[in-house]
């Protein structure tokens, strides 16, 4: 997801509970630097309202929780992204990511692509169609002009090979999350992402806008303002290629 500027990192292997627990204590954020209409094509038909299950409320004794059952990984760069046949996207990954299940599968999954799609350094050909057809709220713009300085800043480290081009290879990975709650309309997520052995823990909102999920930008268009200064990881669950 947008996160500030990426350090590379090492393949991570499989995080462990511990592990996870480990990343919570850690308060700098790793994620790219943070990086509105629907995409064109209308996705296969969504799962009805029968298959909706709300989230508990954030202060339940068990987070809500959604099955990773049928999820795969898919190569972006450098990291990996979540993707369902079931719940999304429907159309991707190039270079949108879009068309996602009203569900609490497929807010997740709207969540953690469209974030990881804003960073700077996957290039413009990714993130401005991103930004401007997938991303909402007052904050979209401030986080259009920092995903091209962050942009300039990484193509001057590593000149992308072709004109507009990813900037080096990604080195942050989305690597668990939390549903803290689920409506039709709008889902909170939290997002922990790691890179060189470091963590941090990001909360997503996204709103379900003209057919499908729609990142909402956090605050200044700086993802850095979304992280999680403490969370209980014991409620996570990992991500695919995690």
């Amino acid at each position: 997801m947008p996160l500030p500027p990426r350090r590379r990192r090492a393949r991570p292997g499989l995080i462990t509970a511990a592990a996870l627990a480990a990343a919570a204590v850690i308060t700098v954020v790793v994620f790219y630097r943070p990086a509105s209409g629907q995409a064109p094509g209308q996705p296969p038909p969504r799962p009805t309202d029968a298959g909706r299950v709300p989230a508990r409320a954030p202060d339940s004794p068990a987070p809500g929780t959604v099955s990773t059952a049928g999820w795969h990984a898919v190569a972006l760069d450098g990291t990996v992204v979540p993707a369902s046949g079931q719940a999304g996207p429907w159309q991707g990954p190039w270079p949108l990511a879009a068309g996602f299940a009203d569900t609490p599968s497929g807010a997740v999954l709207a969540a953690v692509n469209i974030a990881v799609r804003t960073s700077g350094q996957l290039g413009p050909a990714i993130f401005t169609a991103t930004i401007t057809r997938q991303v909402t709220g007052p904050g979209a713009q401030a986080l259009l002009a920092g995903a091209w300085q962050d942009y300039a800043q990484a193509s001057g480290q590593h000149p992308p090979a072709t004109p507009g081009g990813p900037a080096g290879a990604a080195d942050a990975s989305p690597r668990a999350f939390r549903l803290l709650s689920w409506t039709p309309a709008a889902a909170d997520v939290e997002v922990l992402a790691a890179a060189a052995g470091r963590g941090a823990v990001i909360g997503l909102q996204v709103r379900w806008q003209g057919g499908d999920w729609r990142l909402l930008a956090p605050p200044g268009g700086n993802f850095a303002a979304s992280a999680v200064r403490t969370a209980d990881l014991s409620a996570f669950t990992l991500l695919p290629g995690s």
